[in-house]
């Protein structure tokens, strides 16, 4: 289903000029309780203390050295040391997650092939489109886990007629469900993926919400990735734009990783030679807000918002899923993150009618999508009965 989330979200703050009950569950930015954006003040600051040859000179296309060694360890944490030792790895600076998205596609995917995802999924159709590919899905769900049997037939069925696959996984907090695999369930993928020897696999791990998981280890399922055969190049897909809630900044690194060197030069040289002959390079402020937060001292304290973030969007998620139960009203599968999805008969309709009572969000295939992360506690109250009521489910 193809939707403009932004008209969405205009629509939404046009309201908010009229109407005092306005409620924004459109698009997936975080506002603290006061409605401020981003949460995340020591950002905003470290942002306006950049000296000029910091944010003005054109920066190196795939970041630079310091900013790939940095990216690399800020995505792979404390098993940095670990994967390195099994696996080359290179990086390139993309324009948020979505850029080191669309670099894969063009990089890896011919015209007419077709991408594998799951049924319900954030709009990889409009990179799809763009590419020219088709789309090839699997169930995502079978009851509350993922539905591991759909995602291996469908999979070999794929491959049995496209030699190469790209392979898009969103973990952990799906969007737009606010899913999150286990480790047991990313080892089963992992295993899958290893069967499919005589195929080219290319696994994107889109990690866009890495470091909003409400797992005891948000990094752990990561150390997996070095048990893939050598047919699978892994592409960790990063975006910088949310960890750090600058949106508008537009930060983000596509991660390559293989047993085979020749394979990850390749990746490196062909997304330079993407990223040049489509946005030039990465803005030099996001790719130096990185580069800031990732010195020691700097971090500390970044991740002291990034705690304070963390611990509101579980509060406001488990605050609508208590109450959404309570009442019968059924949502998809929820483990953690900054969506859920409401189930409703007819997204398309149902999204208007709730519009029409100042509600504004987003129409999925099988529901609408509510991005609490950007809802306050208060509005989060109550808010679950008044989606009943309103579409009498």
């Amino acid at each position: 289903m193809s939707v403009d989330i932004l008209k969405i979200s205009k629509d939404a703050i046009e309201a908010s000029k009229i109407y005092d009950d306005v409620i924004n569950a459109s698009i997936g930015m975080f506002y603290d309780e006061d409605k401020s954006i981003g949460g995340m003040p020591v950002v905003s600051k470290a942002i306006r203390s950049l000296p000029d040859d910091k944010i003005l000179p054109y920066p190196a296309v795939d970041g630079g050295a310091d900013f790939k060694n940095n990216v690399i360890s800020w995505v792979l944490g404390k098993y940095e040391d670990s994967i390195r030792k099994q696996m080359f790895i290179n990086a390139c600076a993309t324009p948020g997650g979505s850029g080191a998205i669309a670099s894969t596609l063009a990089v890896y995917a011919n015209p007419g092939d077709s991408l594998f995802v799951s049924d319900i999924r954030w709009q990889y159709e409009r990179f799809a489109d763009r590419a020219k590919l088709n789309i090839f899905d699997h169930k995502l769900f079978k009851g509350d886990s993922f539905d591991m049997e759909s995602f291996k037939n469908r999979l070999h069925e794929l491959c049995a007629i496209q030699k190469r696959v790209i392979v898009i996984i969103n973990d952990p907090c799906h969007n737009p469900t606010g899913f999150t695999l286990s480790e047991a369930e990313f080892e089963q993928i992992i295993d899958i993926m290893n069967e499919l020897e005589k195929n080219k696999i290319v696994f994107l791990y889109d990690l866009a919400y890495l470091d909003f998981s409400h797992e005891d280890d948000n990094r752990k399922k990561i150390t997996y990735i070095p048990k893939l055969k050598n047919h699978v190049m892994t592409i960790l897909s990063f975006s910088g734009s949310k960890t750090f809630g600058a949106y508008g900044l537009r930060l983000g690194a596509a991660i390559g990783l293989s047993h085979d060197e020749t394979q990850v030069n390749e990746f490196h040289k062909k997304y330079v030679n993407e990223a040049r002959g489509s946005w030039s390079a990465t803005p030099t402020v996001s790719i130096e807000l990185l580069n800031h937060f990732s010195k020691k001292e700097n971090k500390n304290e970044f991740l002291k918002g990034l705690d304070h973030i963390n611990t509101l969007v579980q509060k406001r998620s488990a605050s609508f899923i208590k109450q959404a139960k309570e009442i019968g009203l059924k949502t998809h599968p929820f483990r953690s993150g900054f969506y859920t999805v409401v189930l409703t008969p007819d997204p398309e309709t149902d999204y208007l009618k709730l519009a029409e009572h100042h509600i504004y969000a987003v129409p999925m295939s099988g529901g609408i999508r509510l991005a609490l992360c950007s809802l306050s506690t208060l509005e989060i109250e109550g808010l679950p009965q008044k989606i009943k009521k309103i579409l009498n489910l």
